[in-house]
């Protein structure tokens, strides 16, 4: 199963992302060997998968049908050429390339949840950030008594 658009697609879009076969096998829950496969045009991800893709790589669905049914990309396009056919603007791939590995990592697991998953994580991080918040508030009121006495 050799589609090399469809490759030469999905490789484009992890690139634009600044991302590692690594890093994403790693977000896909899968071998870097199997994603690597998908980039080679080796084999092609089911449509469950390609949906994944879109998600973590933040494009069109569309945009990897297109590739798969062997839409006609103007043939004097290269690899670069299809940089555009991404929704991302590079200010903003360039802030997630930006963060540490450890943000990366969980922001390419967030970009796969759905939504309502989504809106349950971002509680949690604030119900915690809130606990924080107030441990820090109880110490350094701790400590203003301390020096007090």
């Amino acid at each position: 199963m050799n589609n090399t658009k469809f490759a030469l697609v999905l490789k484009q879009c992890r690139e634009n992302a600044h991302l590692t076969q690594k890093q994403v096998a790693s977000a896909l829950g899968m071998e870097r060997s199997t994603y690597a496969y998908y980039e080679t045009g080796v084999s092609r991800p089911t449509g469950l998968m390609i949906v994944k893709l879109a998600l973590l790589f933040n494009v069109s669905y569309d945009l990897f049908m297109e590739a798969i049914a062997d839409f006609k990309f103007d043939k004097s396009e290269n690899a670069e050429g299809y940089t555009s056919l991404t929704d991302n603007s590079w200010a903003q791939r360039e802030k997630m390339y930006s963060l540490p590995a450890e943000e990366q990592n969980l922001l390419l697991c967030f970009r796969l949840l759905e939504p309502e998953q989504k809106v349950t994580v971002i509680s949690m991080i604030k119900q915690m950030n809130d606990e924080n918040l107030k441990k820090e508030e109880e110490e350094e009121h701790q400590k203003k008594l301390s020096g007090k006495n």
